[in-house]
């Protein structure tokens, strides 16, 4: 029987990891979830637009809204602008769900 050769310490696991907080955490990549699945609901909310210019402005001020903040490293902010931006996508929800069903009785 064979007997593996012994790993150095600088190629094993335990010297490859990264402090904590050196690298993203946990909170980290749940609020980056939470934040690209509020922007996917909103731009899949923006294809229910009829009029083809308004829905291509309507695309580019959500785009710019979360281009502006996009290097923010503030939890604390981050989760307020959250909060924000799911305040005027709910908004945008109802003008559009109205504006549809005026639409609709023309």
């Amino acid at each position: 029987m064979r007997v593996p050769p012994a790993v150095p310490a600088s190629l094993s696991r335990a010297s490859k990891k990264l402090p904590l907080k050196d690298g993203p955490n946990l909170e980290y990549f749940l609020t980056r979830a939470r934040v690209l699945s509020l922007y996917r609901d909103i731009q899949r909310t923006l294809k229910n637009v009829k009029d083809p210019r308004d829905r291509k402005d309507l695309q580019t001020w959500a785009r710019a809204d979360f281009e502006r903040y996009r290097h923010e490293t503030n939890q604390d902010k981050i989760k307020s602008l959250i909060s924000q931006g799911k305040h005027q996508f709910h908004a945008l929800q109802t003008n559009l769900s109205l504006s549809s069903a005026s639409g609709d009785k023309k």
